[in-house]
């Protein structure tokens, strides 16, 4: 009988102001320098301006025609709204970005007014909007904020803010997630005059009331709010006896002040600032050109810092305090690279030094010693200590690797609580088709007591809420019998940390020296660096005409989109396979090789199962041989093919709003709406006058069911469409048909939405 250990260290993100060796920035130098972006799909004769990135797109406001993008009709009819629009970044982001797909980001947010600019959470799930409303009391129209939420690639319809005041604008939004801050510029009273910039926290009562941020404000305007490495950019028309707006700049929480950015401001209006963490390269909006248009910005970056590294001695088994002792700091040959001496407290700071080395920090004592690190503010971030010689190792971690010590991933943890959420599962490494159901999970405090403890379910998942974010916990599984997995899993389901038990059945996370109490020493870089974003992929084949029949030894083999192997695996007799480590939210394609027994591969379904042990997709072998399954359903924004991109308009006819070849059913219906017969045979038409078109159908249902019953009704969905063309004469063997039952719902708010197919033309 085994027994599992695991180190699981929940400190908080080890910024810089959470650093044993810490250092402080006096101050920030940028300059820019601007260059013009030719691509037409972002600037036109039209206005462009706001840009934000987030993911794999671009985002800007333009005032230019929908219809274009849409359906090549020209319906703009000189209403000029501005709208908000996407496309994906295609090659290196530069002055030569190009942009694949551009359209409107969702004509959910259509309201017959101005729509934008927008901002977005640092996952991408949620936008912020600045929409003109129109007051229903004045009849006056002013710009209000709303938000959205993303479902499989589709946005809600946009959900106003609490703190709205149709009286007053409301514009310009920024999310801060780090904080849970939404700051906006308004001219809401309490400002210091026209438009201010505001916030407003995101608390578990909702949005606090909106204050003033005083730091920048002026008499002037101050709009277009924009946070990135804890530097504040905004645009203010201070300078208007000059040249307009301009772009200004703060270091939040320093003394450094106000300054207009280098190399940006012309003698027109500059405005709506965009940049990279880093700080290397942004956007900018501006009207030089004698419109709006988006600007690519070379940005360089110059810190002056002030590096420390402070601590604290204590005597390990006699009273008092260890005061004036000398302290040195030595490389690996020895050599004294810095000396200074502790205060009546026992404690000790070094200023200057390098921060991006490992050090040796000894103590001249003979008595035995403790070392405690603080951080700047003071708190203690490291526990060591020393050997016989007062040896005491330090090892830095450079700032970028800041956070890899986590294995609770930031979207699973609330800050300002200091609290975070371990959701994970053990699975047996040898055998895909069996789970350690049933089995203890405990975790032992830094006291070596045991501080919770849980069970796993039949599919060998637990969780444990509320962990202090501050302490560390030997994670323990004291009864299990084979070698094991521990997958650990992020708020969107993907695999964030692997963990494998070495020969000694401990979990190999970091390593730690054999006194126990010495688990917070930092250690090197290499092993630390600990960061996935995966997806485990298990399912099985069944054979339809032999239910029975052993499918043990079968191949398969993963590949990307791109027919690139990812990995390949054996199946067990019941056809079970378990795949680790593939691509986070990416279609895998899986490719089915018989070993020994004769089968006809098209005769195979592939069933594939979540975590949980739900059945969430029922796939068949396509025409290129491979089983095609989509995590998030079929995205066809910016990856129609040229077949549809070509036939679209007359497939649609007058459903031309639907962004791809997409049909819906009534509750428990597996025959498609009445309405949407009418795409059904403009398809025909095109299949029968194209025979070498082949079809893929992805067909889904609501959650209103079991999740058994939705997949079997979800096939018939997709089954009927085949019929319904095989008996127009269109070739059996040209379809394919794929089952996700409720498994992608596209809201979860309205079940009419989820009851639909998707069809693929390739």
């Amino acid at each position: 009988m085994k027994k599992i250990f695991l180190l699981i260290s929940f400190l908080s993100l080890l910024t810089n102001n959470l650093s044993a060796q810490t250092y402080s920035i006096i101050r920030v130098d940028l300059e820019c320098e601007v260059k013009p972006i030719l691509s037409e799909a972002i600037n036109t004769h039209e206005s462009e301006f706001a840009p934000f990135v987030s993911g794999d797109y671009f985002y800007f406001s333009s005032d230019r025609n929908p219809d274009v993008m849409m359906d090549g009709e020209n319906s703009w009819a000189n209403l000029k709204h501005i709208n908000l629009f996407q496309g994906k970044i295609k090659g290196d982001v530069n002055e030569n970005v190009e942009l694949k797909g551009v359209r409107l980001v969702s004509e959910r947010f259509n309201y017959g007014s101005h729509t934008g600019p927008a901002s977005f959470s640092a996952s991408g799930d949620t936008i912020f909007v600045s929409q003109v409303r129109a007051d229903g009391k004045t009849g006056t129209f002013r710009p209000q904020l709303f938000y959205a939420i993303k479902y499989n690639s589709r946005f809600t319809k946009l959900t106003p803010l609490s703190f709205n005041d149709p009286a007053y604008t409301m514009g310009h939004p920024f999310y801060d997630s780090a904080n849970k801050r939404l700051y906006f510029s308004s001219n809401l009273p309490g400002g210091k005059g026209g438009k201010d910039i505001f916030y407003s926290d995101l608390t578990d009562s909702g949005w606090s009331k909106p204050v003033p941020f005083d730091l920048v404000n002026s008499e002037s305007d101050e709009m277009y709010p924009f946070i990135v490495d804890n530097i504040l950019f905004f645009t203010s028309d201070r300078n208007a006896d000059k040249d307009g707006m301009n772009i200004h700049w703060k270091t939040l929480n320093t003394e450094q002040p106000v300054e207009p950015l280098k190399g940006v401001n012309s003698s027109q209006n500059d405005f709506a600032f965009f940049a990279f963490a880093g700080l290397n390269r942004g956007f900018l909006s501006s009207n030089r050109n004698g419109q709006d248009d988006i600007f690519f910005l070379d940005i360089k970056r110059g810190n002056t810092i002030r590096r420390e590294m402070s601590g604290t001695l204590t005597y390990k088994t006699i009273s008092g305090l260890p005061a004036n002792i000398a302290i040195q700091i030595v490389d690996e040959n020895d050599f004294v690279l810095y000396e200074t001496k502790t205060d009546d407290k026992g404690q000790f700071v070094f200023k200057d030094i390098d921060y991006d080395k490992s050090y040796t920090i000894r103590a001249m004592a003979e008595e035995d010693l403790l070392l405690a690190l603080n951080d700047q503010n003071g708190e203690v971030v490291a526990n060591m200590t020393g050997d016989e010689d007062n040896y005491f190792v330090y090892r830095h971690l450079q700032n970028e690797k800041n956070g890899t010590l986590n294995i609770i991933p930031e979207n699973m943890m609330d800050f300002k609580l200091d609290q975070g959420h371990l959701t994970a599962q053990i699975v047996y490494e040898d055998d895909p088709g069996k789970y350690p159901a049933n089995k203890k999970i405990v975790l032992i405090d830094g006291a070596g007591k045991e501080f919770k403890s849980t069970y796993t379910d039949a599919q060998g998942n637990f969780e444990f809420k509320k962990l202090s974010l501050k302490d560390n916990y030997l994670l323990t599984i004291p009864e299990v019998e084979e070698d094991v997995i521990l997958l650990v899993y992020d708020i969107y389901g993907n695999v964030v940390a692997e963990l494998k038990t070495n020969q000694q059945g401990t979990f190999t996370y970091r390593k730690i020296n054999g006194d126990y109490t010495n688990k917070l020493q930092l250690q090197e870089e290499e092993e630390l660096a600990f960061e996935l974003n995966n997806q485990t992929i298990w399912g099985y084949f069944e054979y339809d005409s032999k239910p029975n029949a052993n499918r043990e030894g079968l191949i398969v083999k993963a590949f990307d989109e791109k027919g690139n192997l990812l990995a390949e695996e054996v199946t067990n007799k019941e056809g079970v396979f378990r795949f680790r480590n593939l691509p986070a939210q990416n279609s895998i394609l899986f490719q089915l090789e018989e070993s020994g027994e004769s089968f006809v591969l098209d005769d195979f379904t592939l069933y594939i199962y979540d975590r949980n042990g739900k059945k969430i997709a029922g796939l068949r072998r396509g025409q290129d041989g491979y089983f095609t399954f989509r995590p998030l359903g079929h995205d066809s924004e910016s990856n129609l093919s040229m077949m549809e991109e070509e036939h679209m308009e007359f497939i649609l006819g007058d459903m031309k709003q639907r962004d791809y070849i997409l049909v819906y059913f009534d509750s428990n219906q597996s025959q498609v709406k009445s309405e949407d017969k009418r795409i059904i045979n403009n398809l025909y038409k095109v299949l029968k006058e194209n025979p070498d078109i082949k079809i893929e159908i992805n067909a889904y249902a609501d959650a209103r069911s079991s999740d058994e019953y939705n997949l079997i009704l979800s096939k018939k969905r997709g089954d009927w469409i085949v019929s319904y063309l095989t008996s127009k004469g269109i070739s059996k063997s040209r379809f394919i048909v794929n089952a996700y039952g409720e498994a992608r719902l596209v809201d979860e708010r309205n079940d009419a939405l989820n009851r639909r197919a998707e069809i693929h033309l390739y």
